[in-house]
């Protein structure tokens, strides 16, 4: 059971400075398993009763009160934890956009209490919004996928004409004010259905995008981790074997590292080391790209300013992020690290999710069970299950045990609903 808040305000200092985790499903999770991993004594922030971190033994858990989950409450909340000399300041880590954004605002109230990331309110905004990520891209002659800003009909009409089908409708980023665009993705198969949607809805802080010859296996991302003074530290490649839903989703099955040939590699780590000199960025990154079948170029689609639900994958595989960004905030950031590292190479899955994801791919005709099966067993690392740490697998496999069912009973010919524009989760991706 997480801790109350009059637990919250009791709690004594620590002869050494320690982690909060605003904690998130399935990242918080993940980042707080990587900083025990590294011996670093972590706190973590439940928001929600349905985040599984409530159920590890790896951190000590905080409730936060329902009134002061979002917005100046929650700073209000923080700055009321237990004042510890300066030395002792506890890092906070957000694993999501809004909690980033929050902290990024109220960083010269935070600062004297707690160390985090330097990046300007500003400068993050213009990072995780698309629109302005994509005007950043554009400048350093990187390649972005083709769209259009707050179309109105009219405008979004001609534009569509020298585009085909499919398309993304996307907010600039999950829970940007004023968006009409309240998930992730909202697809389109032809170009009168995305008219017919913007005609009735708009397309205020959102973007229409193409969705161009990509998709699962050819979109990738690089990890990594900028100092104070936006020197990258150290960075990785990740594929997108499956994601959920496929071919625009959250990654349900990847590779780390990526596995691309050399000279695409090195275009990887290229345009991000390019993409970054051209920002002011302090902390943990996940930069996606798409590799476009039809060019060859690798194409900017997001920027994760924050850790990523693939992050525990990362630390199976010998980079511990969270772990080496909790050292740079304290300051003991051990010199002569290796920027691109050598990594165990490892498949990761996150079964409920995968599962999901196989009964579309499975009733459109695109993967059989025996295909999907044997890619689930050549895998390493998980996203929930941790021999250490087993709780929290177990309560989420009665969910997965009730999906097996009705694939077993219905032979995976039930269609889940498509993605809507309904409130999701708090990962921002392509």
């Amino acid at each position: 059971m997480a801790a109350g808040y009059s637990s919250f305000l009791s709690t004594r200092n620590k002869s050494k400075p320690r982690a909060i985790v605003l904690s998130r499903p399935l990242t918080g999770l993940a980042t707080v398993r990587a900083l025990h991993r590294a011996g670093i004594a972590t706190q973590a922030l439940v928001f929600s009763d349905r985040d599984l971190v409530r159920h590890t033994r790896m951190a000590e858990l905080v409730e936060v009160p329902a009134q002061a989950r979002g917005g100046d409450a929650l700073i209000e909340f923080l700055l009321q934890w237990p004042r510890c000399a300066v030395d002792e300041r506890p890092a906070l880590i957000p694993v999501c956009d809004e909690h980033a954004l929050l902290l990024s605002r109220h960083a010269q109230r935070l600062a004297t209490h707690f160390r985090l990331w330097t990046t300007s309110h500003d400068e993050l905004l213009r990072i995780i919004s698309k629109d302005r990520l994509c005007t950043i891209a554009s400048a350093l002659d990187l390649p972005v996928v083709p769209g259009i800003i707050e179309p109105t009909p009219e405008q979004l009409e001609q534009w569509s004409a020298a585009h085909n089908g499919p398309y993304l409708l996307k907010p600039f980023y999950v829970g940007a004010p004023g968006s009409s665009v309240h998930d992730k993705n909202c697809r389109f198969e032809t170009r009168d259905e995305l008219l017919g949607h913007v005609r009735s809805h708009g397309a205020r802080a959102a973007i229409v995008q193409r969705m161009l010859r990509g998709g699962d296996g050819y979109i990738f991302d690089c990890y990594g981790l900028c100092d104070a003074s936006g020197h990258i530290v150290q960075m990785a490649t990740h594929r997108r074997w499956r994601q959920n839903n496929p071919d625009c989703g959250t990654t349900s099955f990847g590779e780390i590292p990526a596995g691309l040939p050399a000279d695409q590699d090195d275009t990887l780590f290229a345009q991000t080391r390019t993409l970054l000199g051209g920002l002011r960025y302090h902390g943990i990154f996940g930069i996606e790209w798409l590799l476009d079948r039809e060019s060859g170029r690798f194409r900017l689609i997001d920027f994760n300013a924050r850790p990523f639900s693939s992050i525990g994958h990362l630390v199976d595989c010998g980079l511990n992020l969270p772990a080496l960004a909790f050292r740079e905030l304290t300051g003991s950031l051990p010199s002569g690290l290796e920027p691109q590292p050598r990594l165990r190479r490892l498949r990761w899955v996150d079964f409920y999710r995968d599962l999901q994801t196989f009964r579309t791919l499975h009733a459109a005709r695109k993967l059989r069970f025996l295909e999907w099966f044997a890619s689930t067993l050549r895998c390493r690392s998980w996203a929930y299950w941790n021999w250490r740490d087993p709780m929290p697998a177990l309560m989420r496999t009665g969910k997965l045990l009730r999906h097996l069912y009705e694939l077993m009973f219905f032979n995976g010919n039930r269609r889940d609903e498509q993605p809507d524009c309904r409130p999701a989760s708090h990962d921002v991706t392509y």
